[in-house]
């Protein structure tokens, strides 16, 4: 009798701990896919660009710019493509050149892919012709805290002809960090 209830006692025992190992190997299994979800989800942003997220942002976004006179500016992102973004307030819209762009906040943490390669030229292409079109005397930042204010007389593919003061700049596009243009309403 005192076998057969040591044997009971015994299995009884080998069954619990049997039942502990295979929580903990379970407890394990679950933290392993834990830490490959959360290593899968550092690798996807990690490779997700500051643009992506900016595409993504339909609220009031803050843009800290590389030129003293234009340092910081708040609006909403209205397009953008390589390599400007317009961003509108109630007062002006810019044409931001995002390779100037110091800091942002407000960013959305998700994404959305990048526009197709031809809203590229066409963004800005359709801004600066429409400013050229209307005559409109607009102010330009350009890198080394430059500051021009006159009309764009031409566009070209990498410079645009800019008349200021009687005197008639050509201004290569690298070089421009924000262009602004009031809104008049």
């Amino acid at each position: 009798m005192e076998s057969a209830e040591f044997e009971s006692s015994l299995v009884s025992e080998l069954n619990q701990v049997l039942l502990q190992a295979a929580e903990e190997v379970a407890s394990e299994e679950r933290l392993d896919l834990t830490y490959e979800v959360l290593e899968t989800v550092r690798f996807e942003q990690a490779h997700i660009s500051w643009l992506d997220r900016l595409r993504n942002t339909s609220s009031p976004v803050e843009l800290r710019l590389a030129h003293t006179n234009l340092p910081l500016v708040i609006g909403e992102v209205r397009a953008l493509a390589d390599p400007f973004i317009i961003l509108e307030n109630s007062t002006s819209q810019l044409l931001i050149n995002f390779e100037h762009v110091v800091a942002i906040s407000g960013l959305s943490d998700l994404a959305r892919s990048q526009a197709s390669p031809d809203a590229v030229s066409y963004l800005s292409n359709v801004w600066l012709r429409e400013l050229t079109d209307r005559n409109e005397i607009t102010t330009w930042y350009l890198a080394g805290d430059q500051l021009i204010e006159g009309l764009c007389l031409r566009i070209g593919f990498d410079s645009l002809d800019i008349e200021s003061n009687s005197k008639i700049f050509t201004i290569p596009n690298r070089t421009i960090v924000a262009i602004k243009r009031v809104k008049f309403e």
